[in-house]
């Protein structure tokens, strides 16, 4: 543990102070954008570099990290009102819609919680988020002549990732010698400390690509933090060339994707990282199931492509998935993975498969629903409904989901999991995809098009804005999606 320099003998006279003191530095932020005229951009900086400095200390001021949740708690809220209310300008006015400073605290607070008791994890990953984001966002600004690029939302410059890959690892090394020497624990070998900086620093510099409105505050220290104490725990047990291995397979998976157009170039980015964090945590036992559902979903999707496509563009769905899509499908088995990988248990395995197994189902129960010579029904009135659209089910489709999740319940048996806890996963994946067209039919978003006068599931179309006819406008399919996964995994845990 880092050492503890707490000047009062109360955490909570600590936290008075702490909180008082960061609301001073937005006041002193304020005052100078207004006395001084400094830049709105410039402001913002400030602030985040000092409040990043600040919450860096929070581990040697409080000996619990109570305080500090509830301080994240708070900035999450007070940062949210000032975003939606325009106060604050010194923070939140930018050239660009953005809810940094809501990620920020969020971040904070997922920190405090998971990795409180992983200290140098902690500071490395905040030192990531306080500095690095930071330099590479200045750097591309300054630039002169910025080479741009647009992975997903956010536009990027070269120079920025650039920066954002060297700052982050440098900071790697030297918050991984300055805090293990504080803890006083010893020293890594440089040959185990520069692989080290490399990936956390190529898998930060990722996260920062990939973004959307500043969630990069949020992804580019989580992302770190996994990464850190994942490569550790297998330069541990000498296996940092098997981790090395996956990595390559991840790339060599999505680059396929990719090739096939199957996957946009966000989504190639966004699965090779989940790729990166699922394999190489828990070897074939997560590599089968998700390579299982990957291949086999990707050659069904590659049977009738254009008829596919015609009913997926008539709806306004497109045919390549981007990270958005990609994490609604993965990034529940990745939670799960990650869950395991701190905490192994068989529940938590089990939770994993069924998650993977709701996901299939629901791609399956699509792909093959298509070849129904009857048009689907709506699950909650039956009326017909055209092929693709969400909440319609067939008896072809509803055959594809059972085989989807029993598929990926098959896996399981390679790895000696029993006949009744398989049993459990095809229930569970199956029980998720209903779920997943009860909401498709009820609270998904359906808008219709002022140009085309179609009925379709996006918000844009025709390049212009649809209006909204049922549903919620919060819920779109990749909320439906994530939400089924979310159900197959949610099943497992409540019976365990």
């Amino acid at each position: 543990m880092l050492p503890a320099i707490s000047p009062f003998l109360s955490d909570w006279i600590t936290f008075g102070i702490f909180i008082m003191a960061i609301f001073g530095l937005i006041g002193m932020s304020e005052f100078a954008r207004i006395r001084f005229a400094w830049q709105p951009e410039m402001s913002r900086k400030f602030v985040h570099i000092l409040v990043g400095v600040f919450v860096l200390t929070s581990p040697f001021l409080f000996s619990s990290n109570l305080p500090p949740i509830i301080l994240a708690i708070i900035f999450i809220a007070v940062n949210a009102v000032a975003v939606r209310s325009a106060t604050f300008k010194g923070m939140h006015t930018t050239e660009r819609k953005t809810y940094g400073t809501v990620y920020f605290p969020i971040a904070y607070l997922l920190l405090c919680l998971f990795w409180w008791e992983r200290p140098i994890t902690f500071q490395v990953a905040l030192l990531l988020l306080t500095f690095a984001d930071t330099a590479a966002a200045m750097v591309g600004e300054k630039s002169r002549s910025p080479e741009k690029f647009r992975l997903w939302r956010d536009e990027k410059t070269t120079q920025g990732s650039l920066v954002m890959a060297l700052t982050s690892a440098l900071l790697v090394g030297l918050g991984t010698v300055l805090f293990r020497n504080l803890a006083g624990m010893d020293p890594l070998e440089l040959q185990v400390l520069l692989p080290l900086c490399l990936l956390v620093a190529a898998t930060a510099t990722i996260a920062e690509a990939i973004s959307n409105s500043g969630s990069d505050n949020l992804s580019v220290p989580i992302f770190a933090a996994i990464m850190y104490d994942l490569y550790l725990s297998v330069a541990q047990n000498d296996e940092i060339m098997k981790l090395l291995l996956w990595i390559l397979f991840s790339f060599a998976l999505a680059q396929v994707a990719y090739r096939l157009r199957a996957l946009s170039t966000d989504g190639a980015l966004g699965a090779f990282v989940l790729g990166v964090f699922v394999f190489g945590i828990g070897g074939w036992k997560f590599v089968l199931p998700m390579g299982i559902f990957f291949l086999v979903s990707s050659l069904l999707s590659r049977f009738g492509k254009e008829r596919k496509q015609i009913h997926q563009l008539a709806i306004g769905k497109g045919s390549q998935r981007d990270v958005v899509q990609v994490y609604a499908n993965g990034g529940v088995p990745m939670l799960l993975a990650t869950w395991w990988f701190y905490a192994p248990s068989e529940i938590l395995y089990v939770a994993f498969l069924a998650s993977v197994a709701a996901a299939a189902a629901d791609t399956w129960a699509t792909e093959i629903g298509f070849y129904s010579k009857k048009d689907p029904r709506n699950c909650i009135t039956f009326r017909r409904m055209k092929p693709g659209a969400s909440g319609g089910v067939t008896l072809l489709g509803t055959v594809g989901a059972l085989l989807g999740a029993g598929l990926i319940a098959l896996s399981g048996r390679f790895l000696m999991l029993d006949t009744f806890a398989l049993t459990l996963v095809v229930a569970a994946g199956f029980t998720a995809n209903c779920f997943d067209s009860v909401l498709g039919a009820t609270v998904q978003a359906k808008y219709i098009c002022g140009r085309c006068n179609k009925k379709v599931e996006v918000a844009h179309h025709c390049d212009t804005d649809t209006g909204l006819v049922s549903g919620s406008g919060l819920i779109n399919n990749d909320a439906v999606n994530l939400l089924c996964t979310l159900m197959g995994g949610a099943i497992i845990l409540m019976m365990g």
